[in-house]
């Protein structure tokens, strides 16, 4: 049941698990370089390459270069931008749905265990 809560916003906007992590790392409206993109994500550079195909293909992201060099970046469309705006929206009412309901001590116990968790995943 929880996993269908958190892909809900995912699904609506045909995303995948992960593409929110693009769409929320991109500035709102300057470009966002690959490398940038790949260090706030961890993702090697083709599985990168392939998410931000996607996204370009939902006009959700646009492909162009950085500044003036060549360095390949992206740029969130006013449909990205919007996307963008409602998964922040969802991921804030997750948040306050959760922790309004639990004492001081009990976000301060779930904070320390999902910095476990978060750690954890990241192995």
């Amino acid at each position: 049941m929880a996993r269908q809560v958190l892909l809900r916003p995912l699904n609506k906007f045909h995303l995948q698990p992960g593409d929110d992590a693009i769409l929320l790392g991109s500035k709102k409206k300057k470009p966002t370089t690959d490398a940038q993109l790949g260090q706030l994500t961890g993702l090697d550079p083709h599985s990168l390459q392939t998410r931000i195909d996607r996204l370009v293909d939902l006009s959700l992201l646009h492909r162009n270069s950085f500044e003036e060099s060549l360095t390949p970046a992206t740029q969130l469309t006013k449909a990205g931008r919007t996307v963008r705006k409602q998964l922040i929206a969802h991921w804030v009412e997750l948040d306050e749905a959760l922790m309004n309901d639990l004492s001081k001590v009990e976000k301060k116990q779930l904070q320390k265990t999902m910095k476990r968790f978060s750690r954890l995943l990241s192995l």
